[in-house]
């Protein structure tokens, strides 16, 4: 058991990711369109016994292919309806130590550093044009950022949360 997981986490390191089968590939898809199914209807699904999908499960969690588990949330539900994309030029402060300081602002929801002539982005829910300026104005005196170009998106047409299993 211990050297399989030193094998996974080799393949990892390498770049080369964990062998998966059909089996394990059908759970992921299961387990993407709802993370609360139990062992039990999944190994219907898949033809396994619960303790065996239990066993596979945790066999992805240990390999790092499942990295956790979350609830989708509805930002407008929240009030959140203006969603923006900000793409930050930054110079003199490494990526890292602004994306800590990003990371406390509660309205921006994921950050990249990026290629190209912004070395940063960053992807902001909020809930009016006004709080969205309210928080560009924070972002402006950043030490680091020399300027930035944001994007308001007007209707998302799809979005994938992850991977497409198929």
């Amino acid at each position: 058991m211990e050297q399989r997981k030193k094998t996974d986490r080799i393949r990892l390191m390498r770049g080369e990711g964990p062998v998966l089968d059909e089996i394990d590939r059908m759970l992921l898809a299961l387990l993407k369109q709802d993370t609360r199914r139990k062992y039990s209807e999944l190994g219907e699904i898949v033809h396994l016994s619960p303790p065996a999908v239990h066993e596979r499960v945790k066999k992805l969690e240990r390999a790092g292919v499942i990295r956790g588990y979350t609830i989708e949330i509805a930002p407008d539900a929240l009030g959140l309806s203006l969603y923006a994309f900000v793409r930050l030029r930054v110079s003199r402060v490494p990526c890292e130590e602004l994306a800590r300081t990003l990371h406390t602002f509660s309205e921006v929801e994921e950050c990249y550093s990026s290629a190209g002539t912004e070395s940063m982005m960053i992807k902001v829910h909020t809930a009016t044009p006004a709080t969205l300026e309210l928080l560009l104005d924070r972002i402006r005196q950043m030490p680091g950022v020399e300027g930035f170009q944001t994007s308001i998106v007007l209707a998302t047409h799809f979005q994938r949360e992850n991977i497409p299993m198929d």
